[in-house]
C-alpha cells in the first residue's frame, strides 16, 4: 500500500528534490521480487497521480548516487564515475536547452520511428500525437503548463510515449545499466503489436525476468523512447539515458510521461551506437545527432 509518510509529503508540496538513495544497492540483491513489485505499486500511488494534478515540481539529483559501496557492486571506477558526474552535472545548460528545443521542434509532428542498431537491434513503433518531454534541467513556467514537470541533474533528454500497441521488431541494450544491485547488460526484448513477446538475457539480467514476472499493471507494453544529449554524459554508470546520442527504450507504467500504460512496473535500458529514422528522416546516426 502506499507510504502515508509520502502521501502527506505530495500532499504538502509544491516542489521536491529528491536526494535519496540506497547506500550501498547490493542489499537489494536480496529482497524478493515481489516485495520489490509491490514496494513499486505503492510508490507510484503514494506520488502519482496526485503530484500531477497539484502539479508539484520534481528534480532528481544524480550525485546523490555517488557512493563507493554502489561503484563497488556495479563495478565503476569511482574516480571516474565521480568525474564524469560532476562534468555532466555542470555543463551549460543554456546550450544544453537549445539543442533540446532544436531536437523537440524536428520531432513535434512525427509518426513514424525506426531504431536500429548493435546486436540486431531493429525496432518501429508510432508516437503520433503525444507530448516531448525535454530534460534541459529547469521546470519553468511554460514546462508547468505543458505538464512537463519532472526533470534530472545532470540533464539532456527528450522523451514520449510511443503508442502502446505500435511496437515491432528487437531490441538489443549494450550499454550496462544499474538495476536493483547488479549490472544489467544484454537484455534483449521482442515486440509485436506493442506487447513483449519475449525477454532474453544472460545471468546479469536474471534479476531484471523476476522482476518482470512479478511486475504488476502493463508490464508487457513499450513504454518510453528517449534520446540523450549531453555531451558530458557516458553510458555504462547511472546516467544512461542522457547520454550524448543514447537511445534510452522503456516497458511498464508510462503516465509521467503521458502514456495510458498502467502502473506498477518500468523499467528503462539503453542502447549505444543506435540510428533513429522519423517518418524516414535520419535523426540519429550510429549514435550522432544529424544536423536538420
Amino acid at each position: 500500500m502506499p507510504s502515508a509518510y509520502c502521501r502527506k509529503l505530495t500532499e504538502a508540496s509544491t516542489a521536491e528534490i529528491f536526494m535519496a538513495a540506497t547506500y550501498d544497492p547490493a542489499n537489494l540483491r536480496k529482497i524478493d521480487s515481489k516485495k520489490l513489485a509491490a514496494l513499486n505499486e505503492g510508490e507510484n500511488g503514494a506520488h502519482f497521480p496526485l503530484a500531477k494534478e497539484r502539479r508539484i515540481r520534481t528534480l532528481n539529483i544524480g550525485l546523490a548516487l555517488l557512493t563507493k559501496p554502489r561503484a563497488r557492486t556495479y563495478g565503476f571506477n569511482y574516480a571516474k564515475w565521480n568525474k564524469m558526474m560532476l562534468a555532466a552535472t555542470s555543463v551549460d545548460y543554456g546550450k544544453l536547452a537549445k539543442v533540446g528545443r532544436a531536437l523537440k521542434e524536428r520531432l513535434s509532428a512525427a509518426r513514424h520511428f525506426t531504431v536500429t542498431g548493435p546486436g540486431g537491434t531493429d525496432l518501429s513503433f508510432d508516437i503520433s500525437g503525444r507530448k516531448w518531454y525535454l530534460s534541459d534541467g529547469v521546470v519553468d513556467q511554460e514546462d508547468i503548463q505543458n505538464e512537463d514537470l519532472d526533470d534530472q541533474l545532470p540533464a539532456g533528454s527528450l522523451v514520449a510515449a510511443p503508442l502502446e500497441d505500435s511496437a515491432d521488431g528487437r531490441v538489443a541494450f549494450n550499454a550496462g545499466t544499474p538495476i536493483m544491485g547488479r549490472l544489467s547488460k544484454g537484455l534483449q526484448l521482442s515486440f509485436e503489436h506493442g506487447r513483449v513477446v519475449s525477454l532474453k538475457g544472460n545471468a546479469s539480467t536474471a534479476g531484471v525476468k523476476k522482476m518482470f514476472e512479478s511486475g504488476t499493471g502493463d508490464k508487457d507494453r513499450i513504454g518510453y523512447f528517449g534520446i540523450g544529449f549531453n555531451p558530458r554524459a557516458e553510458t555504462g554508470y547511472t546516467v544512461n539515458n542522457v547520454a550524448y546520442g543514447a537511445v534510452s527504450i522503456g516497458i511498464g507504467g508510462n503516465e509521467f510521461i503521458g502514456g495510458k500504460n498502467k502502473p506498477g512496473f518500468f523499467i528503462l535500458d539503453t542502447v549505444v551506437g543506435a540510428t533513429v529514422t522519423a517518418d524516414g528522416k535520419t535523426i540519429l546516426q550510429k549514435g550522432k545527432l544529424v544536423s536538420a
